[in-house]
């Protein structure tokens, strides 16, 4: 056979044995492919996840302590609220209040895999959320602000809630339970006692390196906490060779300079402010645990030089919030005496 022969009888062979698997021809020689459909025997309980983010129904469960004694906790709705949010385009939406057997709440993929979590008191009792606490102990808090979701003109605090990895439930909803802890706000009782105020005393006429005034509060009660968001003092002249301040020493901050203070003047005084916070969100805190001292240190460094006839005055002012963010002070005058 010529090879041109060999070759239309090749192409020839091809073309049938094409045409004859497009036709089925070879079908009983060949294998299909295995095609497996996933089909559920119950209904899945929650939208399944797309992109990532965890979207459906989930049930969170909350308990709330106090910081300060979480032997006994707190009962909701009747000290503390606890309510479930989304933030969504811009704006805050109630995905639902605590339930005495947990909270069914709807996530959509606008809420991005979060909830948010709104603390504060109920009506009128004293307690403060704990933050700090909150993102300590709760391995879902990611973190906290202080904001007005309920639109009642009170910003409260705000725990961002993490929703990822919740794992499948047995039965009913995917759960996960956030615990909130708070401080019972003492500023009604706290006070400057009388041991907690120096005493008037006759100075020197030459110059004072550094003399010490030691200021102390009490709360009064135990398991209790103290917000603080300014501390000033006065002194009532304007002439700095007669009155001085050198430094300051407040709980939980330490030593401060008067350089860190809001300096200021009237006609007659001259002022040092030193400004922790202005809302619950960002004032200092002084617990006080059960059996610790009760006695919050407040002291001040000051210099001065004095002259036939001098009477100088150095007052400190506390200035705390309570629970409705309120605030309350407490003040207490040192005399200082020519001598």
């Amino acid at each position: 056979m010529k090879p041109e022969h060999a070759v239309a009888v090749v192409a020839v062979i091809s073309i049938l044995l094409v045409i004859g698997f497009y036709q089925g021809a070879f079908s009983p020689w060949l294998v299909p492919p295995t095609v497996t459909t996933y089909m559920p025997t119950t209904t899945p309980t929650t939208t399944p996840i797309t992109g990532g983010i965890p979207v459906g129904t989930f049930t969170v469960l909350d308990v709330a302590y106090n910081t300060l004694d979480i032997s006994t906790a707190l009962t909701l709705g009747t000290d503390v609220d606890q309510n479930f949010w989304g933030f969504r385009n811009g704006g805050w939406v109630l995905l639902g209040a605590h339930g005495s057997s947990g909270t069914n709440i709807e996530l959509t993929q606008t809420d991005g895999g979060y909830i948010y979590v709104l603390m504060k008191p109920h009506t009128t009792h004293t307690e403060i959320a704990d933050a700090a606490k909150v993102l300590a102990m709760n391995s879902r808090a990611v973190s906290s602000q202080f904001a007005d979701p309920d639109g009642d003109n009170v910003k409260e605090f705000v725990i961002k809630w993490s929703m990822f990895n919740v794992p499948p439930a047995a039965s009913g909803y995917p759960s996960t339970t956030f615990t909130g802890y708070y401080f019972t706000e003492i500023s009604a009782s706290a006070s400057i006692p009388s041991g907690g105020q120096p005493a008037d005393a006759t100075a020197q006429t030459t110059a004072n390196t550094v003399k010490y005034l030691g200021w102390y509060m009490t709360l009064g009660t135990t398991k209790t906490a103290l917000a603080v968001f300014k501390i000033q003092i006065k002194v009532n002249t304007t002439n700095s060779g007669k009155g001085e301040l050198q430094s300051l020493y407040v709980p939980t901050k330490g030593l401060l300079s008067p350089s860190s203070a809001d300096y200021s003047t009237s006609d007659t005084s001259q002022y040092w402010t030193f400004t922790f916070g202005s809302t619950l969100g960002d004032c200092i805190y002084w617990p006080l645990s059960a059996n610790t001292n009760d006695k919050f240190e407040l002291t001040a460094g000051i210099k001065y030089t004095f002259v036939t006839t001098d009477v100088v005055d150095w007052t400190i002012t506390i200035y705390e919030l309570n629970y409705a963010q309120s605030v309350v002070m407490d003040t207490d005058t040192c005399e200082l005496i020519f001598n």
